[in-house]
């Protein structure tokens, strides 16, 4: 569904959040246009259940649904979030195409650790006399 602010550029209005307690029958022509492509929905929104007229990704609250369309806008309202996409890279044919991407983030080396009293790896010698100290993990050849 497009954004209410969106809707409002595309149909050259205001959008239908400035009309709170407004007549709906002194909508312009195209605003009223727009008012009645919306539905009615009946369910829970924005933490609140109940009975929603729903157009150009605004919700409105009401008690009850009044048919074919709310004939007072709501003072209660909604408006979807706009998602904003950035923009894809711009590829010119024939050049070459650098994405760049983040460094990887750092890791560690695997460690071994090594006791000198007794003489020995951890796990194969599990307490040792002296602080064991790391020694870098070599792969086995």
């Amino acid at each position: 569904m497009m954004p209410s602010s969106a809707l409002a550029q595309e149909h050259g209005h205001r959008g239908f959040h400035e009309f709170h307690e407004h007549d709906v029958r002194r909508f312009a022509r195209e605003d009223l246009r727009v008012w009645r492509t919306g539905g009615w929905r009946h369910e829970l929104h924005n933490g609140r259940s109940g009975w929603w007229w729903v157009v150009g990704g605004t919700w409105y609250y009401y008690d009850a649904p009044v048919y074919p369309y709310p004939l007072t806008v709501s003072g209660l309202a909604f408006a979807e979030p706009v998602v904003v996409v950035p923009p894809a890279p711009v590829v010119v044919p024939g050049t070459p195409t650098v994405i760049q991407q983040p460094p990887p983030p750092a890791t560690q080396p695997p460690m071994w650790y090594y006791c000198d009293n007794p003489a020995g790896y951890y796990p194969n010698v599990p307490t040792c006399n002296t602080p064991f100290h790391p020694v870098p993990a070599k792969p086995p050849q």
